[in-house]
């Protein structure tokens, strides 16, 4: 089969945000004196948005996890702020992704990403890193009208790449990812770097378990067959 087009999944898959992700989340704690929370932790939320992350780590911090509680409502704000503050200053992309990505690319392949994080933070991060100029198609947070692990917004990528589902790969790091891509009748492949929610990833049952980015390249060649470039 030819391989059209690549999408991939952000936080986990592509880059390592969980540093900047808990430093936010113990900035916002800290307005109500909060103990700060280990990254081990807040890294178990990552993947399902910001505002059921921050709901996550207010239970385990004072057992008031409600996103319609008075402590969310006055700490998530806050939050968001400095998320975007911090956002693209201590992620670090997982080792050899712009290299890889430089490679598919070069064998005619468009790659896109779909992610549930915001569509701001999103480009912000992207942009930072200086990774915008490779991906045809970005899907955020927001922009379908549910996030994974429904199939919504890979549909949506799919519609904004114009493409069907032959020849198409979405990349991820958790369960979320298997089960929006299954909903969607997408392949998909799980990299072992990633976070989903502190479970080996092969417990979700992705098409194919993937070890960093070399492997992903490796396997590509493998599975598929690329466009002739001209």
């Amino acid at each position: 089969m030819t391989l059209q087009f690549v999408f991939f999944d952000l936080d986990g898959t592509l880059i390592d945000t969980a540093g900047e992700i808990t430093e936010a989340t113990n900035r916002a704690l800290a307005m109500d004196n909060i103990s700060p929370l280990p990254r081990e932790l807040v890294q178990n939320w990552i993947g399902k948005g910001t505002a059921w992350l921050f709901s996550q780590a207010l239970e385990s911090a004072t057992g008031e996890g409600s996103q319609q509680g008075a402590r969310f409502q006055r700490l998530y704000p806050e939050f968001l702020k400095q998320y975007e503050i911090v956002t693209g200053q201590l992620s670090e992309p997982f080792s050899d992704m712009e290299k890889v990505l430089a490679l598919i690319k070069k064998e005619g392949v468009k790659l896109g990403v779909v992610t549930n994080k915001e569509r701001s933070l999103t480009l912000q991060l992207l942009d930072h890193l200086n990774l915008t100029h490779y991906f045809d198609v970005v899907v955020a947070g927001g922009d379908a009208k549910r996030g994974k692990p429904y199939p919504d917004p890979l549909l949506l990528a799919l519609e904004k790449a114009g493409v069907d589902r032959s020849g198409i790969l979405f990349v991820g790091d958790s369960i979320n990812d298997v089960e929006a891509a299954r909903a969607a009748q997408i392949s998909i492949w799980a990299f072992t770097h990633g976070y989903n929610h502190g479970l080996p990833i092969s417990e979700a049952n992705p098409d194919r378990v993937i070890n960093g980015f070399n492997d992903l390249y490796e396997q590509l060649k493998t599975e598929f067959t690329f466009l002739p470039i001209h």
